[in-house]
């Protein structure tokens, strides 16, 4: 072998030596770039190249200027990750100018030095989530003027300096969740006029001060859910016009203010679940993209003719779970889009003739768990193609034929756990389960009363069922009613009173009754008011069973409707 051929071989050699001596143990290495992970202190070669480098699951208790000597000038990405991390001493960074991100997420920093990043003027992303942190301070962001990206979510400020954020001119997303913060002044996000994300949910602010958000001209969503907010002004969202998401839901509202979601024409999403709105007024909501409306878990108690009616692209409107008792004719008016709406665990005990009237595209109504006891006729005019409609665990006895004609447009009726009570009345359903066997689950729709009856398959129910329920006869008796006995003429007396003699023969005839033959008579009385009182002793014990049956059968059965602790999907 030659000279120079030897001299290659020997500088190959060497080069691929120094690649891998580069890499420090218990790490990987992509080209420029380091991932560690389970090492039990700091790497102490790196090369001087690397531009990444990230720790992940590392005993690293203390990060000081001299582990970033080698690389400082190259680096651009540091992260620390799921670390026992405790201290960053003053100067880390100072020698890092082309840094671009810079993460420390669960550690147990509780502090960082006032200009720890004041040499990071190129810094794009800066995320501090998930750790210890309990005084937010301004000089950390006094020199980050090309920051766009800040997470600051789960930590333990409690407070925000008004000047905080006052340097971030081109910050698009700020994202301070999940800490507890209780007050926001009316300037703290002065200037901010490129934020596109402002995350402030799952904190305890009680309000958002007046003006605060007047500079957020380019805000695309805005999280406030899980906070402990009472009320919002009027003009609050007056100069957010390209909002797009707004998250409201786990609050403490009461009341909506006229006006206060006119001035959003792109809001595609919203929510206000969990919170104690008692009413909505038909000024509340403008012209806007909504597709969907959340306002499960509320004390509404009545909704209003055109409440929604600006709300033209709603699909699915959700009011599931209030104390609604009534609603109002055109309180669904201009939703012609609206494809299901639930209603379900309310109030309501009656609908309104024309309630669904005008709502072309509805698929889905929800209206199980209330309390309605007959349903109107007319009640699904203008409504061709329903596909489910649940009426299940209401107060309905029966249906009539005309409301059963109407019913049978929809692809499936829910009417189990109703109190159905099985006289005459009931035959037209029968006759309706039975000419529609896949429209309802038949053996679930079952007899309420009479008691013999109780539990039987309606449209099972043969015509001799219905013999001893005719119209001359008593009233069918309910679970809260007793059977009542046939009368019995009065047993004789030994008294003279004027009820002694019961028959025309004793009254003719003038019989004497002998003292031996009296207390024969008053023997076999008082053996008669013996059995008397043990049969009535029996059927009020039997009688007070049933019914304490029937109530608590009926508790379980509305018990199985009590959805409050079921997940967010279980609304509709």
């Amino acid at each position: 072998m030659d000279l120079p051929l030897k001299l290659e071989v020997l500088l190959l050699l060497c080069s691929f030596h120094t690649v891998v001596w580069a890499c420090p143990d218990g790490c990987l290495c992509h080209e420029t770039k380091i991932l560690c992970n389970g090492l039990s202190g700091f790497p102490t070669i790196v090369s001087s190249a690397t531009t990444t480098i990230y720790f992940s699951n590392c005993s690293i208790y203390s990060l000081k200027p001299e582990d970033l000597t080698d690389f400082s000038h190259t680096l651009r990405v540091f992260v620390m990750k799921d670390t026992v991390l405790r201290e960053v001493r003053t100067g880390t960074f100072d020698s890092a100018p082309n840094m671009d991100a810079l993460g420390f997420t669960t550690t147990e920093l509780q502090d960082l030095p006032e200009k720890l990043f004041q040499n990071l003027q190129n810094l794009n992303s800066l995320n501090l989530k998930n750790n210890k942190l309990l005084v937010l301070r301004p000089n950390w962001f006094s020199t980050l003027a090309e920051l766009k990206y800040l997470d600051l979510s789960k930590n333990l400020f409690t407070s925000v300096p008004v000047e905080t954020f006052h340097p971030l001119t081109v910050l698009q997303n700020l994202l301070f969740s999940g800490n507890n913060i209780i007050h926001l002044h009316r300037e703290t996000f002065k200037g901010l006029s490129e934020l596109k994300i402002l995350r402030l949910n799952s904190n305890s602010l009680q309000e958002l001060p007046l003006g605060s958000l007047d500079d957020l001209g380019e805000l695309e969503e805005l999280s406030l859910q899980d906070n402990l907010i009472t009320h919002l002004h009027q003009d609050l969202f007056s100069k957010t016009l390209k909002l797009q998401k707004l998250f409201l839901s786990n609050n403490r509202l009461r009341s909506l203010p006229q006006g206060i979601f006119l001035n959003l024409p792109i809001l595609s999403k919203i929510s206000l679940y969990e919170n104690q709105l008692e009413s909505l007024g038909p000024g509340v909501f403008g012209p806007m993209a909504l597709q969907e409306l959340w306002l499960y878990d509320n004390k509404l108690s009545r909704v209003e003719d055109d409440t929604f009616r600006n709300l033209t692209q709603l699909r699915l409107l959700v009011l599931s779970r209030n104390q609604i008792s009534s609603i109002s004719t055109r309180a669904f008016g201009g939703l012609e889009q609206l494809g299901e709406v639930s209603l379900h665990t309310n109030l309501i005990t009656t609908l309104q003739a024309g309630t669904f009237q005008d709502l072309p595209s509805l698929v889905n109504i929800s209206l199980e768990h209330n309390f309605i006891s007959s349903l109107p006729l007319g009640f699904l005019q203008g409504v061709s193609n329903l596909g489910q409609i649940d009426l299940q665990n209401n107060s309905l006895p029966n249906l009539p034929q005309e409301i059963l004609d109407a019913l049978s447009s929809a692809k499936e009726v829910l009417l189990q756990q109703n109190p159905w009570r099985c006289d005459r009345d009931i035959l037209p359903l029968r006759s309706w389960l039975k000419q529609h066997p896949s429209k309802a689950n038949q053996t679930l729709v079952v007899c309420e009363t009479p008691f013999d009856l109780n539990g039987e398959v309606i449209a099972l129910l043969e015509d001799e069922n219905f013999l001893s329920f005719g119209s001359t006869e008593a009233p069918v008796w309910t679970s809260t009613e007793k059977r009542k006995k046939p009368q019995t003429p009065p047993a004789r007396r030994s008294t003279s009173s004027p009820v002694a003699k019961t028959t025309a023969a004793s009254e003719s005839g003038g019989e004497e009754v002998t003292s031996g033959g009296q207390g024969e008579k008053d023997t076999v009385s008082k053996d008669n008011s013996i059995i008397l009182i043990l049969i009535a002793v029996v059927a009020t014990v039997i009688i007070i069973t049933v019914i304490v049956s029937c109530v608590c059968w009926r508790k379980n059965k509305r018990g199985r409707g009590n959805i409050g602790r079921r997940n967010k999907n279980t609304v509709l």
